[in-house]
This record gives structure tokens, sequence and C-alpha cells, in this order.
């Protein structure tokens, strides 16, 4: 019982290893279980949106700093590999790195002068930054195809390795998911995550103790938004076209309710949270028009019952027992 209660509680690079490689292993287990589907397909598009949820988990949930602003990012990821694969011939992983750079200098522009609010101030100065790209996008036409999108995005490939098949994109795109998870577990439990923690519970004190809390909120939120572009880059080679839907304020929106949902201040609750969310959007296709109150409404009863996140009550519910045989 110590062992599990240790399993599920304890911290460090070995722990956060240990569980990242159990789940590593049940999910490429599951294309044996479930086939090469509907249901794998779905796993893709977990894989995909669970960057930019663990990239805003490490800026608003460890942080302190809501910001509306991975809906643009993501949307920036998509439609630079997008731009870069189809109007100047680049590789899609070539195009895709590129893609990284232009978001890390964006977002460090940005960062830098959207950091200086808080609180409200801040979502409001980053949803802005959300409705700028979104209007590029859309009256940019020549560029990005304006409403009608882009199409024909070709699949990463390097040499006569493609991923051009559900299966390809499932290990390909799990596997970089749970590596930048893990990246993100450790980030949080590093020197930098503590130093999160103490700028989310007050500026001023990390700033006495002569840590730059504007230059780590900066740089923390160029990390969080490379998540959403990379994210915004896979999307794109994965589905092979984009519109200006893709990564628009509604998807921030979304975002946000995934880590409502999973719990602000827990990385695996992302990764729950966009599971979840992404399932309820596929069995609420016959609802599309009560999409929004379902999923609502779901949030609002997990709220209810877990204050604060699925994933942390869940936790909470499980540790009982353990530490009642432990005791």
């Amino acid at each position: 019982m110590k062992s599990g209660l240790a399993f599920v509680t304890a911290s460090g690079i070995a722990w956060n290893s240990g569980r990242v490689l159990v789940v590593a292993l049940c999910m490429f287990a599951l294309p044996s279980v479930f086939g090469h589907g509907y249901y794998l397909n779905t796993l893709n598009f977990v894989a995909v949106f669970a960057l930019p949820a663990i990239g805003l988990s490490l800026l608003s949930g460890l942080c302190g700093q809501l910001a509306i602003s991975h809906g643009a990012f993501f949307a920036i990821g998509a439609y630079g590999s997008a731009i870069l694969t189809l109007r100047l011939g680049l590789n899609p992983l070539l195009a895709s790195a590129l893609t990284q750079a232009i978001v890390i200098v964006i977002s460090a522009a940005i960062g830098s002068l959207v950091l200086r609010l808080r609180g409200h101030y801040l979502a409001i100065a980053t949803l802005s930054f959300s409705i700028i790209v979104e209007v590029l996008i859309k009256e940019s036409p020549r560029l990005t195809g304006g409403q009608q999108g882009m199409t024909a995005i070709p699949p990463y490939h390097l040499g006569a390795l493609r991923l051009d098949s559900d299966v390809a994109v499932y290990f390909a795109y799990w596997s970089m998911t749970l590596l930048l998870l893990w990246f993100a577990l450790n980030l949080a439990q590093s020197r930098i995550g503590r130093i999160m923690r103490a700028i989310r519970e007050g500026e001023p004190v990390v700033d006495s103790l002569g840590i730059s809390a504007a230059q780590n909120k900066t740089l923390i939120y160029i990390v969080s938004s490379v998540f959403a572009g990379l994210g915004g880059s896979m999307y794109a080679h994965f589905v092979a076209f984009v519109t200006p839907a893709t990564g628009s304020i509604m998807f921030a929106i979304d975002i946000i309710m995934v880590l409502a949902l999973g719990g602000f201040d827990r990385l695996w609750g992302a990764l729950i949270g966009v599971a979840l969310i992404t399932l309820l959007n596929e069995y609420a296709l016959g609802f599309a028009d009560y999409k929004r109150i379902i999923l609502g409404f779901s949030l609002v009863s997990v709220m209810l019952v877990f204050p604060r996140g699925l994933l942390p009550g869940l936790i909470e519910l499980l540790l009982r027992p353990l530490r009642r045989s432990a005791s």
C-alpha cells in the first residue's frame, strides 16, 4: 500500500519517469485492444490537443497567469507550418521547427509587454492578441486562404518514413506528447517550478529575494506558447487542412474548460481533461446545437463534486484508503 501511495504522490525525475512510462505502455497497447479505426483517430486528437492544455497548465495553474492566447499560438503553429510547407515547399519537419522559432519570437515580444498586467487585465490583453491573430488569418487570403483556409497539407515524412496513417500518427504523436508531458512534470518540480509557484503566491516576495519575477514569467510564457504552437503544427499535418476556426477564441476557451475540468494546477489533469472533452465532443455530435450546454453542464457537475477539478478529487478519493492502511 505504501508503495502505491508513493507512486501516486512522490515527486522527482525517477517517479515522473515511472508514471509516464506506465501510461506510455498502456497507450501503446491500446491499438491492439481497440483496433485501427475510429477510436485510434480520436486518440490522435487527444494527443494533439493535450499540448496546448499542458502548456496553459504550466502558465496558469502553476504560475497563476491566466492567458487566453494559447488558441492564437495554436493557430500560428498550424498556419505557420502550412504556409512554409505549401507556399515555400519546405519539408514538414523543417517547417514545424521554423514555426516554433517564430512562436518563440512572438511570445517573447508579447509576453514582455502583457505580463506586466495581472488578473483580468492580463486575460483581456491576451484575448485582444487572439482576436488580432484571428482577424489577420481571415483578412490575408493570399497567404492563409482567408475564410476557405488551406488544404492538401502534407503529413510529416523523413525519407521513406511517412506519417500517413492513423497508426503511424498515433505512435509518433503520443511519443511526442508523453515526452513533453515528462518534460513539463520535471520542469514543474525544478527550481523554475518553485519560482513559478512563488510568483503565483506573490510577485513582490519573489523580487525581494533577488529573483526577477518578470523574466521568469516571460520564460514560462514562451515555453507554454511553444507547447501550443507545436500542437498546432502537429494538428495541421495530421488533418491536412486548416481554417480560421483552428485556434479560434472558442478553442482557447475550450482549453480553459479542460483545465477547470482536470484541475488547473495538475499537469496530469490537463491530459485527462482533454480526453474527457474530446470524447464528450465526439459523443455529442448528434446534439451539435446543444454541445456547449452539455459541456457546460458536465463542467458544473464536476466542479460541484470536485471543486479543485476532477483529477485532484479522484486522487483524494484514492488516497484515503491508502492512507488508512499505511497508518
